[in-house]
């Protein structure tokens, strides 16, 4: 039997799942599909090309995203007690 706390805990991940899938879908989409229009200039962003610069800023964003699903979502409901 689930406990109210349980529940709790179980919404509060579904809610935080579903908020990483939006960061991350918004950071697949940019990283690689209009975003690269956005910095297409030959301008150097911390002594690399702009668009070099943007990738790996989407690149940490997919990363750390995975890493919070991991640490906080992707949990079983025996280890939350």
């Amino acid at each position: 039997m689930n406990t109210p706390t349980g529940d709790s805990k179980r919404r509060k991940r579904h809610r935080l799942g579903i908020i990483l899938a939006i960061v991350f879908a918004t950071a697949l989409i940019l990283g690689t599909g209009p975003g690269i229009l956005l910095v297409n200039q030959p301008r150097p962003i911390l002594g690399l090309p702009a668009i070099y610069t943007w990738g790996l800023l989407w690149y940490v964003v997919e990363v750390g995203v995975v890493l919070t699903a991991a640490l906080f979502v992707w949990k079983d409901d025996e280890s939350d007690s």
